[in-house]
């Protein structure tokens, strides 16, 4: 559901390689595992976020 929703490549930069499911709202700062709290990132743009919400 989250790969349909975000095109199959990272909602930052728009790369489709080494992709990885992200938490918007980080888990350690309570975030859900939920559809609606989880993004498509590449994995350069999921290190740059760290813990970061958004």
């Amino acid at each position: 559901v989250v790969w349909r929703r975000d095109g199959g490549k990272c909602v930052y930069c728009g790369s489709t390689e080494n992709l990885q499911l992200d938490h918007i709202i980080p888990f350690s700062k309570g975030g859900a595992t939920t559809v609606e709290n989880l993004q498509l990132l590449c994995q350069k743009c999921n290190l740059q976020k760290s813990n970061k919400i958004g």
